[in-house]
């Protein structure tokens, strides 16, 4: 930014000695910002301008930027925040809470403190074509522990500055944070809005739209074909296959049923294709006794071969019900799919 036009202003070192001598000694200009005589011209400008807060702004811009350069930062914030004392109704003091709030580093406390009062205390400010109170919202929501007043400011972004966010992913995040809250219809929600944005890409989980359409389903579901113990799960299934009873095997299935081989992904749409398994059932149908090894806590596979079917080998699997809505449902489990051919 040139400040000065074609001409350096000059100003009488005994004028700039005059106004480090009105500073406290803690609030000194240190000596690696004095010596430089452009700073000093800013600084000088930046002190008289009692009565033109866009002075004191243009002037204090490159101070901002000296003072960083020279690792002057505890000072910086200081006198940033004499100046806000001084001038409680300075219409730049958005920008200087933001610029304290990037300086306090790892003190994110701090920092989240600096953009609550620049919200509350100040007008938005636009710098270099960026809103300070998007920038502030934005950066609270991330950082705070709070879930509500991450949802506070994610709504506030969506209302004011929906040009730049992505809706989807922000009512993604809203979701989670009601998750937090355990305000499950809030949640169900801001998932059913979520999915109102096709095209939305949440980073590092690809297959989020079809996952939270799953929940949905789920959630709008009876859910009578989950039990509440594995064993006893696992004992109706083996009892329909010895007895060859098709009806009690699509009495079990979940409402999201896949039926795919092991390098599929459910989110492939030709695996929720509906099968009649009793159309494959016979007698020669044979399972182990034990789930597999590979079985766990949140997911179990049971063998079984014989199915009258290209691929006679089937992993049928089982898994544990993750639905915190309903306590009654919550932590039952469900048969979810088959897997076709040896486990790769």
């Amino acid at each position: 930014m040139m400040l000065f036009a074609n001409r350096p202003l000059v100003v009488p070192s005994v004028l700039f000695c005059a106004l480090l001598s009105s500073c406290s000694s803690e609030d000194r200009v240190p000596a690696s910002l004095s010596r430089n005589d452009v700073f000093t011209e800013l600084f000088t400008i930046a002190q008289n301008s009692t009565e033109n807060p866009a002075m004191r702004f243009v002037a204090l811009e490159p101070i901002i930027a000296r003072a960083r350069t020279a690792g002057e930062i505890a000072w910086l914030n200081r006198y940033l925040g004499n100046i806000l004392s001084s001038y409680p109704e300075d219409p730049y003091g958005a920008y200087y809470l933001a610029v304290m709030a990037e300086n306090v580093g790892e003190s994110k406390e701090l920092a989240l403190d600096y953009l609550r009062r620049l919200l509350k205390n100040y007008p938005d400010l636009k710098i270099d074509d960026e809103s300070i109170h998007f920038l502030a919202m934005n950066e609270i929501a991330k950082q705070t522990n709070n879930p509500r007043e991450a949802i506070l400011m994610r709504m506030r972004m969506q209302q004011h500055y929906s040009d730049r966010i992505d809706l989807g992913r922000n009512y993604f995040a809203i979701a989670g944070l009601y998750r937090k809250l355990g305000d499950w219809e809030a949640m169900y929600q801001a998932y059913e809005n979520f999915l109102k944005h096709p095209n939305t890409i949440i980073p590092g989980n690809s297959n989020a739209a079809n996952q939270i359409e799953a929940r949905l389903t789920f959630h709008r579901s009876d859910k009578s074909w989950t039990v509440d113990k594995l064993d006893d799960l696992v004992a109706i299934i083996k009892r329909a296959l010895r007895t060859q009873n098709g009806s009690l095997l699509k009495k079990h299935q979940s409402v999201d049923f896949f039926l795919m081989s092991w390098s599929q992904e459910t989110s492939d749409p030709f695996t929720h294709i509906p099968m009649p398994l009793e159309s494959f059932l016979t007698s020669t149908i044979s399972y182990r006794s034990e789930l597999e090894k590979f079985s766990n806590n949140s997911e179990a596979y049971l063998w079984t071969t014989g199915w009258t079917w290209m691929i006679p080998t089937w992993y049928l699997y089982f898994r544990r019900i993750d639905y915190p809505a309903d306590p009654e449902i919550n932590g039952n489990w469900e048969w979810a799919g088959i897997y076709f051919g040896e486990r790769l």
